[in-house]
């Protein structure tokens, strides 16, 4: 190649570069909050495989049509604000930016919303198997696409009818929006904010006076003063819709129960709704900024992130109940002893040792909570002196909250058709109320150099999964509202509960237990009650804190004043296993075990994986994102460690796998054939429930003969329901 030719490369490299390439770079720099949101979107509506369970389960929904007409014109709104702040933020440069890019980029990017909305439903149907559930995505698509590409022929062709007639007519560097239409958006963007959040407030601090309430009603009154500031000439109308707004949210945090509004309207669509004030919020922000040439967005940014360095406005303190009893937790022999004694069968055993199950239950979001309350609930209907025999259960995650469903449910008496109640605590909705603390006033809270309490996003799983018991329609108080070291009583038939969490600062467990559990080096697991007491439902979730989604949690011990910080027990162990075992090792020690009782093992574990032969594949962004994937990894081959070792220890030397002392019931959480993925997340499909549903162990389905071939450890090619069914029959045995 010539030097003359090289220097062409060159100069037509640069021209291009500087024809196309930086008038991108700088219109997308420009317009970077509009730009933020829609790849945001975009990621959120079609990679989260949580919403896309989402869809499947609006597709499967009895109000399917009202749950997609509500997303769909959610996420159009979403796209109407981004075209629109993204078009006259540009129209505010004048001719800064070339015609073309000017004209398209407002509209590519607002149409990415309904677009991604689009391709995240038809990843559903390809996912779904279920005839009538595909028809209703496949229209839900068609209708979506179709909607979409109207909307982008009206912000092609009709923009001028937008401007005009839908948010006013406005003077070039007036503000994105006409100042009459700016007090009303804002106003109605507080009365939308203030909807979703203040009666989940006013739940989670048990008072309509809290001081999250209270700051909620004060944000009311400084945004109008900053909209006084810059329109002081309308006055008047600034005062009028303050008054709408501060009466309507007062109706709002009195009148509304406290799940109503984000369950009416969807998890999609309180993202969707968020992103839309979002987008409009910082817009509006920016753009001031811009005129002003302050760095508003650098300065909140950098807030936000001195704030969350110094802990300032960490408001992720878990919810307690006041308590005046500072007794310390009894002994876990004691409380075991205890328990013994007060069996209503035990005299049937006598010449035998009495069977005593200690049960284990992983996590995994929702699908560890239903697989975990509806399998414990078919055991109780299958063989009703079950419950009789299952002393303890220590879970993990998602598996707290199913055993907590489990219990509350038993403890009621009512034990006819106790799966399908199981079933129906996990059919409302969890996710939505928790993404509305967590879009709306927790992430305000991000920006706030101090606490917030009432803010803490966990709350809303909280109050969703207490909101849930309500909905069985039993006029029974609510166990899930009441203490959890009240919950167990050993006279009672209900199981101790015990849910594993970790400790940040050191990876060791902690767990909450209605006793004092000690392990060998003489180390305390035990949260001990007289530093605190909370909810049952708070220490459910407090178990099911995985990165993110729910926050970590802490509270300040009494003894030095220190906080200490609990996430997920899943970090240390996310199969419960290991302090089952721990709990099995103390009890060993007490009088009579092996003759007047013996130990058996329950764990609700995942199907072993197959070892496909295949070598094992890397993904891209190797440098930031291994060291993620390595931790996850090792998180869950932790658990199957642990099977693995209970099942060698334990079952050693035992040929008949009907009386084993380590028994699994599995849960198989994908399977291509049926297009079932189960998702790590807070809302399940009606085909997810009905898959892990079949998996379900029944005694009388049992095949003897293939569960005893099991026996050889060879695991590759595991009937799950027939495995669970012998599991049972096992039980049965045990029992009769």
């Amino acid at each position: 190649m010539t030097a003359s030719n090289s220097n062409g490369w060159v100069q037509t490299v640069s021209e291009l570069i500087k024809t196309w390439i930086q008038p991108i770079f700088e219109i997308g720099i420009y317009l970077r909050v509009p730009v933020t949101i829609a790849i945001v979107a975009s990621l959120i509506f079609t990679k989260v495989d949580q919403t896309i369970e989402v869809y499947r389960a609006i597709a499967s929904d009895s109000n399917k049509f009202y749950e997609a007409s509500v997303t769909v014109s959610s996420v159009l709104l979403l796209t109407i604000f981004i075209w629109y702040v993204s078009r006259f933020l540009i129209l505010e440069q004048g001719s800064r930016f070339q015609n073309g890019l000017a004209n398209w980029t407002p509209r590519i990017l607002g149409i990415i919303p309904i677009l991604s909305l689009v391709l995240g439903i038809l990843k559903a149907w390809n996912e779904s198997i279920n005839d009538q559930a595909r028809s209703f995505l496949m229209i839900w698509m068609i209708s979506s696409l179709s909607t979409g590409i109207t909307i982008f022929f009206l912000l092609w062709k009709r923009t001028d009818l937008f401007h005009r007639c839908f948010l006013g007519s406005k003077s070039q560097g007036e503000g994105l929006f006409a100042p009459q239409v700016e007090i009303g958006l804002a106003n109605v963007a507080y009365t939308i904010f203030s909807t979703f959040s203040l009666p989940l407030i006013a739940a989670a601090a048990d008072s309509r006076a809290a001081l999250g309430v209270i700051i909620v009603f004060g944000l009311s009154v400084l945004l109008n003063l900053i909209l006084y500031s810059w329109h002081s000439h309308l006055a008047a109308r600034i005062v009028l819709w303050w008054i709408a707004s501060i009466s309507a949210s007062a109706i709002f945090v009195i009148a509304l129960p406290s799940t109503v509004i984000p369950n009416a309207v969807g998890a999609v669509s309180v993202i969707a709704i968020a992103l839309t004030t979002l987008v409009v919020v910082f817009s509006t922000i920016y753009y001031w900024a811009f005129r002003n040439n302050v760095p508003a967005l650098t300065i909140l940014l950098g807030l936000v992130a001195i704030s969350s360095l110094l802990n300032l406005n960490d408001n992720h303190r878990f919810r307690q109940i006041a308590t005046s009893d500072n007794s310390p937790l009894p002994s876990l022999e004691a409380s075991f002893q205890t328990w013994l004694a007060s069996r209503p069968d035990r005299d049937q055993y006598s010449g035998k040792p009495y069977p005593v199950y200690i049960a284990s239950a992983q996590g995994g979001g929702i699908f560890a909570a239903y697989h975990a309350a509806t399998t414990f609930a078919h055991l109780t209907e299958s063989i009703p002196s079950f419950p009789q025999h299952l002393f303890t259960i220590s879970s993990v995650s998602g598996g707290s909250l199913g055993s907590a469903a489990y219990a509350s449910l038993l403890k009621t008496g009512e034990e006819q058709n106790l799966s399908e109640k199981a079933s129906q605590l996990f059919e409302q909705e969890l996710l939505s109320p928790l993404l509305t603390l967590g879009f709306f006033p927790d992430l305000i809270q991000r920006f706030i150099p101090f606490p917030i309490y009432d803010w803490d996003r966990a709350t809303g799983l909280e109050l969703a999964f207490e909101n849930s018991w309500n909905q069985l329609g039993n006029n029974r108080e609510n166990p899930l509202k009441q203490s959890f070291y009240k919950h167990w009583q050993p006279q009672g038939i209900a199981p101790a509960l015990v849910f594993n969490s970790t400790i940040v600062e050191n990876g060791k467990r902690l767990v909450m237990s209605p006793f004092e559990i000690v392990l060998p080096t003489q180390e305390k697991i035990a949260l001990n009650k007289s530093q605190l007491d909370l909810r049952l439902s708070t220490a459910a979730v407090l178990s099911a804190r995985f990165p993110f989604v729910t926050p970590v949690g802490w509270f300040q011990r009494k003894s030095d004043g220190s906080k200490l910080r609990l996430a997920d027990g899943g970090y240390f162990d996310n199969s419960g296993i290991p302090t089952a075992l721990d709990i099995g090792r103390a009890l060993q020690k007490v009088k009579g075990y092996g003759k007047s009782f013996e130990l058996i093992y329950l764990a609700i574990v995942d199907q072993p994986q197959v070892d496909s032969g295949k070598p094992l594949k890397s993904a891209g962004m190797n440098e930031i994102l291994s060291p993620i994937r390595a931790l996850f990894s090792a998180r869950e081959a932790r658990s199957a460690s642990a099977i693995e070792l209970s099942t060698y220890t334990l079952n050693d030397g035992i040929t008949d796998p009907f009386k084993l002392r380590f028994r699994t019931l599995m849960l198989e959480k994908v399977n291509l054939d049926q297009q079932i993925r189960l998702p790590l997340g807070w809302q399940l499909s009606t085909a997810s429930k009905e898959f892990i549903f079949n998996q379900i162990p029944a005694p009388s389905q049992c095949n003897a003969t293939q569960f005893r071939q099991i026996l050889s450890r060879n695991t590759s090619n595991i009937d799950v329901k027939n495995h669970n069914s012998c599991v049972a029959k096992s039980i049965e045995s045990d029992l009769s």
